[in-house]
């Protein structure tokens, strides 16, 4: 049986990236996942999921896990979920790691509380946090540009077969992520100093994707040909800038989508989460999944749509 760890911050949308990686019923407890069967790369390509590891024991009972643990050898990392268990699981760790041996030469055991459950575990894969890490550092980057977290989590809850389209491609961030985990991409935008710009990113990290200068309203792609759309549309100031009125701009996004996207591909896109798009998404004949939320600042939330086209 396996465990992942999952991001503390956006427990929510964590449990949905999971989800649309695993394809597969998992149970739940306060910031960990349990779960059967394989889960190879999974961890490592995520944005939310921390790590993944095979349980050696899980139980209410100190003891258990003890007897579990006794004379082996392991690098110990705790992890206590809720804060105001903290007191609570400093007087049980004596208890849980009486006779056991300590070495960070030795597998790395995942010793979580939570929910009055003490889960001990071997981990065996961690989020690639490096490659996330330098993508945030690509040459060209502006206000508003999407961040690597949430670029690399749009398209893990996409989970495509093959072929990501972005049609708002900016400076890449999306298409970066998508190279990254192996799709084909394909990246357009109107304004072709971004595409420029898009160009020399992907270059800089020795990424390739099409990129193809278009308007959202006239794509050039063939009807039922991509597996999934992954996007960060334009709002507030920078729709008003390009002289585009915003709701023909995402009803364009919509009925577009549910002409090029194979059927059962997915529409993942960001936008201010004070809009609600389920009207119009639903009259461009496409279904709604899920609804994710990431706060960002006081000003502002993104409100994440995961879309099908059924």
């Amino acid at each position: 049986m396996k465990y992942a760890i999952l991001s503390a911050d956006e427990l929510f949308i964590s449990l949905g990236e999971l989800k649309a990686l695993l394809k597969r019923p998992f149970s739940y407890v306060t910031g960990i996942a349990i779960f059967d069967g394989e889960a190879k790369n999974i961890a490592r390509r995520s944005s939310t999921i921390k790590a993944i590891g095979e349980i050696l024991a899980i139980s209410d009972n100190p003891k258990e896990i003890n007897d579990a643990l006794k004379g082996k050898c392991f690098s110990i990392k705790p992890n206590v979920i809720m804060n105001s268990d903290k007191d609570l699981f400093s007087v049980l760790y004596k208890e849980i790691v009486d006779g056991v041996k300590f070495s960070k030469k030795c597998d790395k055991l995942d010793l979580i509380f939570t929910d009055g459950v003490i889960l001990a575990g071997i981990r065996q894969e961690e989020r690639d946090s490096k490659s996330l890490q330098a993508h945030a550092k690509k040459p060209y980057s502006q206000s508003g540009t999407m961040d690597a977290y949430t670029s690399r989590l749009l398209v893990n809850l996409a989970n495509p077969e093959k072929t990501i389209l972005d049609p708002f491609a900016g400076v890449g961030s999306i298409l970066i992520e998508a190279s990254w985990l192996g799709y084909n991409c394909i990246g357009g935008d109107i304004d072709s100093k971004m595409i420029e710009k898009t160009k020399y990113n992907l270059k800089h990290f020795n990424y390739e994707c099409q990129i193809i200068q278009e308007d959202i309203s006239n794509l050039p792609i063939k009807e039922n040909s991509v597996d999934a759309i992954v996007t960060d549309p334009p709002y507030g100031r920078s729709v008003n800038a390009r002289d585009v009125k915003f709701d023909e701009l995402y009803e364009s996004l919509f009925f577009n989508s549910a002409e090029v996207l194979k059927k059962g591909g997915k529409l993942v896109f960001a936008t201010d989460s004070k809009f609600d798009w389920r009207d119009k998404i639903k009259s461009s004949g496409l279904k709604v999944d899920s609804i994710h939320f990431i706060y960002l600042h006081k000003s502002l939330s993104r409100g994440i749509y995961v879309v099908e086209k059924t």
